[in-house]
């Protein structure tokens, strides 16, 4: 009913209401003389126009600020694609500029290919969501953490972050997610809060998770990944920073914080699996396909375990924050429930996001940590939804 009354309003107008958009088939007969499927038809092309002339001008003015990649997709089909700036800022040269096959560290929105691999091991009964920590690591002093702990931040654990620099300040090479276990393991530091009582984001979680999924497999993370996430998802150009060297045809961006001063590579940054991934906007797109479209990665019924409230708390309440299995969730009065995750580390500061029912996908890409896309996500969903 809501399309034929949008249809039929345009009989009331002139060709001239569109000066500024043109459907791709221009009527050869008046308005008046449309049928409703035909107006319903050339109202489609015309709103899909405006939105991607409003999505145009939206983004051409965020990158007035902004110093990285956009992708913007509803369904099989991008929307928006566009890349401004510099690899480096110190370095503005035509061969230094972003592109849609830059590679960024994706910071946090490492967090779901974790989350993934452990699931697949978990529909492949290589593990349970129940198995404890302590049974991949019995050096370590958290007995009743689980591997779901982990996956939905209730677990207590303490930050690596916290203690992290101080503890590898003198290291003259990137240390591992073994170093790191190894350094816990000799703490033996108390948990922050019992566990499963409250939510906490911690990137400890993650790192270990990367390592249980290298114990269950028997292979090094960032090959377990390779064969059974990148390739099948044809993400050519996706690897994590341990594999930077073998990686030389690829562009790599640098991070910056705000004053600009490109940031080099740092121990901290060779541990993985809560961040530690390098991809371009391109391949994220190929990664939403192969994981929500096609399942190539993960059964359908694992997929929406995934993105499902998952940090129920042993009250049986849900935090503020809903998590699922290595998604942020946010239930929307104006949209319902989005699917999301950021990503903040090193000078380098990423969205991404998913719509479920309007199968819309936004990624922003940035390394320039200036907080230019902040709140832009929505502003997309505005665009596109009209709400």
């Amino acid at each position: 009913m809501r399309r034929f009354f949008l249809a039929s309003l345009l009989v009331c107008i002139s060709f001239f209401s569109f000066s500024a958009v043109y459907p791709k088939n221009k009527p050869t007969k008046p308005l008046k003389s449309l049928s409703a499927n035909e107006l319903n038809i050339l109202f489609d092309e015309v709103n899909a126009s405006y939105k991607k002339q409003a999505l145009d001008a939206f983004v051409s003015e965020m990158f007035i600020r902004l110093n990285g990649s956009v992708l913007i997709a509803q369904g099989p089909e991008v929307v928006l694609k566009m890349s401004f700036g510099y690899k480096k800022l110190n370095c503005k040269q035509f061969n230094q500029r972003l592109s849609d096959t830059t590679c960024y560290e994706l910071a946090s929105v490492s967090k779901q290919f974790t989350a993934i691999a452990i699931l697949q091991l978990a529909s492949k009964g290589k593990l349970s969501l129940n198995d404890t920590l302590t049974k991949f690591f019995p050096e370590l002093p958290y007995s009743g953490v689980t591997i779901h702990h982990l996956l939905t931040h209730t677990s207590g654990l303490p930050e690596y972050f916290n203690w992290g620099e101080k503890t590898f300040a003198n290291s003259k090479q990137l240390i591992d997610n073994n170093d790191v276990i190894q350094a816990m393991a000799k703490r033996k530091a108390a948990l922050v809060f019992r566990t499963g009582t409250q939510y906490s984001y911690i990137n400890t979680n993650y790192m270990l998770l990367a390592s249980i999924v290298e114990k269950v497999s028997g292979m090094p993370f960032e090959n377990y990944m390779m064969l059974n996430v990148f390739v099948p998802a044809r993400m050519s150009r996706t690897f994590y920073v341990t594999q930077r060297e073998k990686h030389p045809e690829c562009s790599i961006a640098n991070g910056h914080y705000a004053n600009g001063v490109p940031l080099p590579l740092y121990y901290l940054d060779g541990s993985i699996g809560d961040k530690g991934l390098y991809s371009t906007v391109n391949d994220l797109f190929l990664w939403k396909k192969a994981l929500f479209d096609d399942y190539k990665i993960l059964p359908e019924e694992w997929v929406e375990r995934a993105i499902l409230p998952q940090n129920v708390l042993k009250n049986g309440r849900l935090p503020e924050e809903l998590y699922g299995y290595g998604f942020h969730l946010e239930e929307n009065p104006s949209y319902g429930m989005l699917v999301y995750h950021g990503g903040l580390w090193r000078g380098f500061h990423h969205v991404m996001l998913y719509y479920p029912q309007e199968d819309i996908f936004v990624v922003f890409l940035s390394n320039f940590c200036n907080k230019a896309q902040r709140g832009k996500n929505m502003e997309v969903l505005h665009i596109l939804c009209g709400a």
